[in-house]
Formats: structure tokens, sequence, C-alpha cells
């Protein structure tokens, strides 16, 4: 048997963030399905994350001043910001060095399979390894076996990902979604360039169902080989490195249970995005960490401590209005779209930011715009959101 403070499950970016910051002061076993640390995402986030995270940014791959959003017809809208794009290799060789330099156990290959809890311990089986730990933190995502098997989670939909990073040529504009293909239940296309003349292209499908109705494989195909995008891609037949995810969109109920937090895409405070979600993690999971720190010191580790424990990430307004986005994204058609890009055109810049990276006040001065605009326009996108938003945002009371 294995004995340590912590067990985290999942070796991903969330759970090697977590297990870097914990290393230092607890004993840490670290367990990955795959047989290597996952490298198959690439992250988009705001600079202020990297800025939170000065020993990190040597990661970051390149720096945007802009981000482009595209109607089906051409209509654009322009948002000026600082983003910075990370290198997802560099950002995972990084941690990895970090957690095994600060003595924590990695054991890649291992499938999670059981939980009991034991007296004052919980224990884990991953393949024939039996861990007694003190806490275990799940970063395995909505698809967690645990999450799954306790019924924590209300899931919404799905963001289905097919993409791939691509070799480039000419000067590339990043493009956070562009609905290049007009339809009934539209696409969203990314297109994200690198320092290295390649760029991160992929379209995600906002979806009811896991397995969706459609081939997103042959539209991808066809923007970077055909389309006006066409002119930008060196080889549309021979992509560097392949994209594919299924990532769901919902709420935990419970962000921790006794001897257990989630932490990662299942332990969001907003929904789950493709390249964005990074952001929310480097700017909570040091406090996290320092939170399950004391819940060790103290011994006190039962759901209540746990939660209490959990920095705060948002506020319910603006969890509901995140949520409420997403929802609608199910049901629109291109037209739809159309008018969201127009709406953000009448949006301050700094206001458009702090909702894609969900860091919006509704309670601060600089909510005032949106406002007026919700009031203005009422039957806009922006506006039906708003409203409909603080209708949810009254009757929701959070699980605790």
């Amino acid at each position: 048997m294995l004995d340590a403070d912590v067990v985290i499950a999942g070796g991903g970016i969330a759970g090697l963030l977590i297990a870097s910051a914990l290393a230092e002061r607890a004993s840490v076993v670290l367990i990955e399905q795959a047989d290597d640390i996952p490298r198959n995402k690439y992250w988009l986030t705001d600079a202020a994350a990297a800025t939170a995270n000065p020993s990190l940014k040597t990661c970051v791959d390149c720096w945007y001043e802009f981000l482009d959003f595209v109607a089906y017809d051409g209509d654009t809208a322009t948002v000026r910001g600082q983003y910075c794009l990370w290198h997802t290799d560099r950002l995972t060789g990084q941690l990895s060095a970090d957690v095994a330099r600060r003595g924590a156990t990695v054991l890649t290959g291992h499938r999670l399979y059981s939980i009991l809890e034991e007296g004052r311990a919980i224990v884990v089986r991953a393949n024939d390894r039996v861990i007694r730990a003190r806490l275990l933190i799940d970063c395995m995502g909505f698809g967690s076996p645990l999450v799954g098997a306790k019924d924590v989670a209300d899931i919404t939909g799905y963001y289905v990902l097919h993409g791939c990073e691509i070799a480039t040529q000419g000067e590339v504009r990043p493009i956070a979604l562009d609905n290049v293909i007009l339809g009934r239940r539209p696409t969203y296309f990314e297109f994200f360039p690198t320092a290295n003349q390649t760029a991160h292209a992929a379209l995600i499908l906002p979806s009811r169902h896991f397995r969706p109705d459609r081939s997103m494989k042959g539209d991808l195909h066809f923007i970077l080989g055909k389309s006006h995008y066409a002119k930008f891609i060196c080889d549309a037949a021979s992509p560097l490195r392949s994209y594919f995810g299924i990532i769901p969109v919902g709420r935990l109920r419970h962000p921790a249970l006794d001897r257990v937090v989630f932490f990662g895409e299942a332990g969001q405070t907003n929904p789950a995005a493709s390249a964005t979600a990074l952001s929310r993690m480097l700017h909570t999971y040091r406090d996290l960490a320092a939170g399950i720190e004391t819940c060790l010191d103290r011994d006190t580790l039962t759901r209540r401590d746990l939660v209490r424990a959990i920095p705060p990430g948002m506020t319910r307004m603006n969890r509901v209005f995140q949520e409420s986005v997403f929802e609608n994204l199910l049901s629109f058609n291109s037209d739809d779209f159309r008018d969201l890009v127009r709406d953000l055109r009448l949006c301050p810049d700094e206001i458009v930011n702090d909702l894609v990276f969900a860091r919006f006040d509704f309670a601060s001065a600089r909510s005032i715009p949106l406002a007026v605009q919700a009031m203005l326009r009422p039957r806009s996108v922006l506006g039906r959101h708003v409203w409909r938003s603080l209708a949810r945002s009254w009757a929701w009371r959070p699980s605790l």
C-alpha cells in the first residue's frame, strides 16, 4: 500500500497545477490513466492569468492584442485586449518537472476504478496499486467515474471539438469564433496563430447530446483546404497534430465531498470552453492549494470544511449568465450568431473580455453599459441573456 497526504486523479493541466502547488508541503501521488502526461490541448487565457503566475510566463507562446468574432456573412466584431496563447509542450513540461522536483510520485498508465472511505482516510485503487490518502482531488473532469457514481453534476450539454495544429503562411489574425459555414445548427471555427508559423485550428459544435448527429471532420477539412482560410494554410492534408474532444458543460451541485475535492474541468466556476478554461485554473489553483493545506493541518476534511476552503470563482449572476449563453448556443442558427456579433460590436472591449473570461461583476460600475444596452435593446441577444440571468440568479441558491 502506498501512503500519501493527497492523491490527485488526472494528470492534465489541472492535476499538474494543483500537484505542483501542494507537493512542497504535502506528500502527493498523481495518477493518470494515459501512458503519458496528456499534451493534446491548447490554451488561450487573458494576460492577467500569465501575470499572476510569473514562474510560468516562459511557457507563453505568443501574445495577441485583439480577437475577431465573425459571422457567416463576414460581419466582424474585433475585440481588443491582452491575450496569451500558451505553448502546450512547454507548459506541460515545466509543470511536470516542478511536480517531480518537489517530490510527488507520478503514476502514468494507472486507472482509478475504486474508492473506499476508511476511518480517517480515503483508499484509492488504481490498477494493482492501493493508495491510502487523507484527501482525493479529482481532476478528471465531468467524465470522472466519481462524478457519475455520486451524481453530483448537472450536465447541460457538450462542446464537441475537432481540430489540429497546422502550418501556415502569411499574416494570420487570431479568430475567437467564426461561423464560417451557414447552417441551422452552426459550428464555430477558431484559429490561433503560434509564434512558429503554425496555428491551432478547431471546429466546435455546441451539442445537447454526447454523440452529435453529424461529422465535423469533413467541415474542418473544407474550411482549411477550400474556404477563404485556405490561402493561409500550407498543406491542409498534413496537420502537425490532431485534436479531438467532447467537453461536458455543466454545474457541480457539490464541489466537494467528504475527503474529496473537484478541480479542473468539473470544478470550473464557469462552463468549460475549449481554449479559455485555463484562465480560471491559473487564477485559483494556488488559493485552492492554500485552503487545502489549512484543512490538512487542522484535519478538517468534511464536505463542509472543504467547500469553505474553495476560493470564490465568480458572482452568481455571472455564473448563470455564462450558463444561459451556452444553453442558447444549443439552439442558435447562423443569423442568431450574426446578431450576437453585432451586439459585441456595441459593447466596450473590457466588458466583452470580462464576459468571455468569466470575470464580469454585475454589481460593479462597469456593468452599467451592459445594463443600458439591455434596457435599450431588450430583444437583442445580450439583452435577453441579461434579463434571463437576472431572473435565474434571484431564483438560484448554491449547494453547501
